[in-house]
């Protein structure tokens, strides 16, 4: 299921990008515009408003009500049946919404720090942003915090993915990128 997020429910978006779902985000722009991209881009619109033109008219909107992320989340996820898949977590750039791409250690020499190209052999890339992930220490902390936002996933206590499952980790943008 693709999303459009507006606005309204701040760091859903990141959230649910987290998990490997496609979370579009909108944040600029009248709320009509917003329900006009979701619309024509097939995605199931995310707001906290509750005054959505359009909605029912070949617009499918979810009214979130929760505050924190964490919850909006797991409303979501509730509301719409949804099961995230573990192998789909972290494959997603959480700041573009992109697919990552597996790319080689010898791509990304000298684009990463010394230390990091040094202690680590999996590395992904954002084709958008062009930003660089490795399974840092970033992905650790992430991995917990889908272990909290998901009842009965101890994320905390597994083992970091295989050298070549590692998307979501440390991120830094490839020199010259833009965005």
């Amino acid at each position: 299921m693709k999303f459009l997020v507006d606005r309204t429910t701040g760091k859903l978006a990141k959230k649910l990008r987290a998990l490997g779902f496609d979370a579009a985000s909108w944040a600029a722009g009248p709320i009509e515009e917003a329900a006009r991209e979701a619309r024509a881009g097939g995605r199931m619109f995310l707001t906290r408003s509750r005054r959505i033109p359009g909605a029912g008219q070949d617009l499918q909107v979810t009214i979130i009500e929760a505050n924190s992320p964490a919850e909006q989340v797991r409303e979501v996820l509730r509301k719409l049946r949804l099961e995230p898949r573990e192998e789909a977590f972290f494959s997603r750039c959480l700041l573009c919404n992109e697919e990552l791409q597996p790319v080689s250690k010898a791509e990304v020499e000298g684009k990463v720090p010394e230390f990091i190209y040094r202690g680590y052999d999996s590395f992904h890339l954002c084709p958008r942003c062009r930003r660089i992930y490795w399974p840092g220490t970033h992905l650790e902390k992430m991995k917990r915090e889908v272990g909290r936002i998901l009842p009965g996933r101890d994320e905390a206590s597994r083992e970091v993915e295989g050298e070549g499952k590692m998307p979501g980790g440390e991120r830094k943008r490839e020199k010259g990128a833009e965005g």
